[in-house]
Formats: C-alpha cells, structure tokens, sequence
C-alpha cells in the first residue's frame, strides 16, 4: 500500500494520472514511478478514481481530489 507522500499526481485537464514513486517502473518516464490509474472529473464535478492502484474505499460521490486519493492509498 502505497502512503500519500509515495504519490505523484499529473493534471490534463480533467484527468489526474496518479504515480507511486516509490516504486520504480523501469516504462516508465522518468520521475513518474509505476502507474496507478486516474482521476477524472465527471461533469457534475465528482471525481471518479480507477485504475489497478484504485483498490481501497473512498468517500463517494468524491467531490475533491484529496477525497478521491484516498482509493490509492487507503
């Protein structure tokens, strides 16, 4: 289980990419770590994790992405 501080998030838009990098992903680009999954921003303005990483319980509907980061980290 990976802790917050092991995350690095990327914003586009309206998807966050979610990275543990403490865990080093020899595909990866440099910096990223392994991939975890996403964050996106639904159009009423939840944010849906997914992704392998997004395994643990969040509150739902997430309404922030300190909210939604809770699925990776549990």
């Amino acid at each position: 289980m990976p802790l917050l501080e092991d995350l690095t998030v990327y914003e586009d838009g309206d998807r966050y990419d979610v990275y543990d990098h403490s865990f080093p992903d020899e595909d990866a680009a440099i910096g990223r770590g392994r991939p975890l999954g996403a964050i996106t921003i639904t159009p009423e303005g939840e944010y849906v994790p997914t992704g392998i990483g997004a395994v643990y319980e969040y509150i739902a509907p997430a309404r922030t992405l300190d909210e939604a980061l809770s699925a990776f980290v549990g």
